[in-house]
């Protein structure tokens, strides 16, 4: 638990050190900061909106809006739970009813491997995506809220008062969902292999 605090507060001070020199004009930190988030907020607008191409219009409006409004960023804490709301908002303005989809494409979640020879990239390759399915399988089967908040928490990497902010939940209900999708996950895993 102590490693994955130290791992959020390092994430939250490179975010907040990114904000700082944006709000200086350095563009290198706003592109810096698209390249970390423009996947992550675009799984995330799948939430809000179906259509891919509003999505990632919404998504490139956040980062216009941090450039615009750089002299504002000063007041904020929590950069990342920032852009996600600010993503949320603009989705939900656009449409007004929450539409869960599966995750269509992964293909931008690279992965680069350290093994020596091309024979055991390839196997291992092969391994990282037969366990992407299985994995995709059994969240498939858990209920959508529950789905959602399981990946808001581990893949995204939001801390339960986050997306209790973001989702306007209780925290209780977090840890409710975040327990059940554990306990389908690991009841369910060995059907899927």
């Amino acid at each position: 638990m102590k490693i994955k605090s130290i791992r959020h507060s390092v994430v939250t001070n490179e975010d907040l050190f990114l904000f700082e020199k944006i709000k200086e004009g350095d563009t290198k930190a706003l592109d810096l900061l698209f390249k970390k988030y423009y996947h992550k907020l675009c799984r995330f607008g799948v939430l809000f909106e179906s259509n891919s191409h509003i999505i990632e219009e919404k998504v490139d409006d956040v980062f216009i809006k941090l450039w615009s409004n750089k002299d504002q960023l000063k007041k904020i804490k929590n950069p990342k739970s920032y852009i996600y709301a600010i993503l949320k908002n603009d989705l939900l303005s656009v449409k007004n009813n929450y539409q869960i989809r599966p995750l269509q494409n992964e293909d931008h979640l690279n992965s680069s491997s350290l093994y020596p020879s091309i024979e055991d990239e390839i196997i291992a390759n092969e391994q990282k995506e037969i366990n992407k399915n299985v994995i995709k399988n059994v969240l498939e089967t858990i209920p959508k809220r529950t789905r959602q908040i399981f990946e808001m928490s581990r893949i995204d990497g939001f801390k339960y008062k986050e997306i209790s902010e973001l989702l306007e939940i209780s925290p209780k209900t977090v840890e409710n969902h975040i327990g059940l999708a554990l306990r389908h996950i690991s009841a369910n895993i060995n059907k899927f292999k």
